[in-house]
């Protein structure tokens, strides 16, 4: 299960029934046909899928191929073997589940990739392929393992450095060992992280979109926020408005009062009153790129305390955003929101301010880099991170802002518009 979708799990029988008279109940006129029950705000929303930018094409694949190549070259590696998951979409569009039967792309430094295929796949996995690449295969009786060896004996490389990406699993790790004991292995950060850490202008355009879909719901959901609203009917709501503007399959969090105060929730069965914070994380995806944008309000009128830890919040993710820059750590800018938020009392440390400011995203939702105290990773243009600051009393409530933060020439930028005021 995805990080904080554990609450989306729960029955949908009499939460989708109290859900269809909630509008009723709030006074709103009952619609009809697909409308029927969906709050106004949401039932507004139209499909904004014809506004979103182009999809990632093989030219730009290529590219990233020949980028990868050259990091390969700058680090010594010879070749890198890529099981399937974020990045071998990110380096090749090819889209395969993970199984013990071992599939993945080997890319030398020079020359052309090839995929290495159990033989009876080999029909379906061209479908993917589309001529792009070789396909070598195995069959069951034989080792993926010694075909890797051997192909890469063939592009020359039997003694030299391969790379591993970094969620490759240790069984194959140990089976290239075991087949090719002359070849040296390492980790594939060098490469990956230098390719898909630093996203371009274009991969940028899409996730600011995904990002800005994704206010757009919850906004949606915040403007129907009726008393004895409950958490599971909040995250129906929040997924309707992102089906509603195009984008199903999203993850939402939602957290009603002191159930906030859990940074990825906490079950709560009661109902919505007065002076109750609310805590919304979600996202969803365009075109493989995550989304993840975190908001918090204040239904009726907020307490003094509950606006005054907003406040500090708020600060403390506008400080992130300007001490942010090329040159910087990723740990300084940690330490620069977590000041704002020790100096105004809640610290020290993690006391308060439970997590990291902040983690890498792109395809996946949570990827390197992170900011995170201690850490010596240098920021450069393109890096893209959360900036979600955030204070958790437990027993009380909590209180995070979330935007997503991309590195820019001279310093960083919001993707979302952030946060004004708590109600």
């Amino acid at each position: 299960m995805k990080r904080r979708e554990f609450l989306q799990t729960g029955a949908l029988g009499a939460g989708a029934a109290a859900l269809l008279g909630a509008g009723c109940a709030a006074g709103e006129n009952p619609a009809t046909g697909d409308d029927a029950g969906v709050p106004p705000s949401i039932a507004a929303l139209k499909p904004r899928t014809a506004e979103a930018p182009p999809p990632i094409d093989e030219a730009e694949r290529a590219e990233r191929r020949a980028r990868a190549q050259r990091l390969m070259g700058e680090a010594g590696i010879d070749a890198l073997f890529i099981e399937p998951g974020a990045s071998l979409t990110y380096f090749a569009d090819v889209r395969w589940g993970r199984s013990e039967r071992t599939f993945g792309l080997l890319l030398p430094r020079e020359g052309e990739a090839v995929v290495i295929c159990p033989a009876f796949e080999k029909e379906r996995a061209e479908k993917g392929i589309a001529g792009r690449f070789e396909i070598r295969t195995w069959e069951e009786d034989e080792s993926p393992f010694a075909l890797i060896a051997s192909t890469l004996r063939d592009v020359g490389k039997a003694t030299g450095t391969l790379a591993l990406e970094e969620s490759t699993r240790n069984f194959i790790a140990q089976g290239i060992a075991t087949a090719a004991p002359a070849l040296r292995i390492v980790s594939g950060d060098p490469v990956t992280h230098g390719c898909r850490g630093i996203k371009t202008a274009h991969e940028i355009e899409i996730m600011r979109f995904a990002n800005r879909i994704t206010l757009e719901a919850i906004q949606a959901a915040f403007a129907a926020l009726r008393e004895g609203t409950t958490q599971q009917e909040l995250a129906r709501n929040i997924r309707e408005a992102m089906s509603r503007l195009g984008y199903p399959g999203g993850w939402v969090l939602a957290l009603i009062g002191e159930s906030s105060a859990y940074p990825h929730g906490s079950e709560n069965p009661a109902a919505l009153k007065e002076g109750d914070v609310v805590l919304v994380d979600a996202g969803t995806s365009v075109h493989g790129y995550q989304a993840d944008i975190t908001r918090t309000t204040v239904f009726g009128r907020p307490s003094e305390e509950a606006v005054k830890v907003f406040e500090i919040v708020r600060e403390a993710q506008a400080r992130a955003l300007e001490a942010a820059a090329p040159g910087k750590t990723c740990g300084s800018i940690d330490a620069v929101a977590r000041k704002v938020v020790e100096d105004a009392g809640y610290g020290p440390g993690y006391r308060y301010f439970t997590h990291r400011l902040g983690h890498g995203i792109g395809l996946e939702g949570h990827e390197w880099p992170y900011l995170v105290r201690g850490s010596e990773v240098v920021l450069r243009p393109g890096m893209t991170f959360s900036d979600e600051p955030g204070i958790y009393q437990y027993g009380k409530f909590g209180v995070r802002l979330e935007d997503i933060m991309v590195i820019t020439e001279t310093g960083a930028e919001l993707l979302t518009e952030p946060a004004a005021a708590l109600a």
